[in-house]
């Protein structure tokens, strides 16, 4: 599934309701689809977005590879 930026911001904001005391909260993903996550679920809201993050940072990136160049030179002979 490829998930957006919105729907990051979702569970982002279900992570600090709970983690402010909330018992229950509910994540929207469309219309007719929503997920409600209790306290004790908190570790398994955490690891989707985490998950969320990566695929929005994959598709972002389109593929390119990021490459780092390390220069050496010295002063002569």
């Amino acid at each position: 599934m490829a998930y957006t930026r919105e729907q990051l911001q979702a569970v982002e904001a279900a992570i600090v309701a709970l983690a402010a005391g909330e018992r229950v909260v509910e994540v929207r993903f469309g219309p007719n689809d929503a997920t409600r996550y209790a306290t004790t679920e908190l570790p398994q809201l955490l690891a989707l977005r985490d998950r969320m993050k990566a695929e929005i940072q994959a598709s972002e990136n389109h593929g390119r590879r990021l490459r780092g160049y390390r220069l050496n030179h010295r002063r002569g002979l």
